[in-house]
């Protein structure tokens, strides 16, 4: 049923002027291969043949699954990543990007285990949200971190106001959470409610 939510959630981000969706191997080789003939920047990339692009995508998720350990992924978020891999939804205030793997990656959206990517002791970084405007906003900043150890609720999105954490660091927010909840908030129950809050505010999130 998530999966199903996934998909129609995805179309109607598609639809969005402003919005990038990549395409993971799971959509098969010919989307795949018109994704990576469509926009990728790199020619090079164009002559590799489908199942290297299979099996890179398997060794990132492979990367991901010892990263988390004792961890899982939620199915929804795996379904995601193997079907769409990373998303972006652009405006004239904010940027909105989803980590993750696919023919795109870092190009348009950060790499789910590289220099933007982060975890610790039980929460992984799955998505970021920058202001544009910084004389009005600030360099106001906000992390997505989906809670894989139940430190405070299994499988939730929280949203982590970088610009509040003063002289703290992630470090310091997930050894005690809840000693530190003056800088993160609730976002989604889920993957699946994350990504249709992103789609109902248009990757927003209600923090402008």
């Amino acid at each position: 049923m998530k999966s199903d939510q996934i998909e129609e959630v995805i179309e109607q981000i598609r639809l969005f002027p402003n919005a990038q969706v990549d395409c993971g191997t799971e959509q098969g080789q010919v989307r795949f291969l018109a994704q990576l003939n469509n926009h990728v920047s790199t020619p090079g990339m164009l002559e590799l043949p489908f199942d290297w692009f299979v099996t890179e995508a398997d060794k990132c998720l492979t990367q991901v699954e010892k990263l988390i350990r004792p961890y899982s992924l939620p199915t929804d978020y795996l379904s995601f990543l193997k079907l769409y891999g990373g998303i972006t939804i652009s405006n004239e205030d904010s940027f909105f990007a989803s980590l993750g793997f696919g023919p795109m990656v870092e190009e348009w959206y950060p790499y789910l285990v590289g220099k933007v990517g982060y975890y610790e002791n039980g929460f992984l970084k799955i998505g970021t949200l920058r202001f544009r405007n910084p004389i009005e906003y600030g360099f106001m900043y906000v992390s997505f971190f989906l809670d894989l150890g139940n430190r405070i609720q299994l499988y939730r999105v929280i949203g982590v106001s970088m610009w509040k954490l003063g002289k703290l660091n992630l470090q310091d927010v997930f050894r005690e959470p809840q000693a530190c909840a003056f800088c993160w908030s609730m976002i989604a129950d889920s993957f699946t409610e994350w990504i249709q809050i992103a789609a109902a505010t248009k990757g927003r999130f209600g923090y402008l």
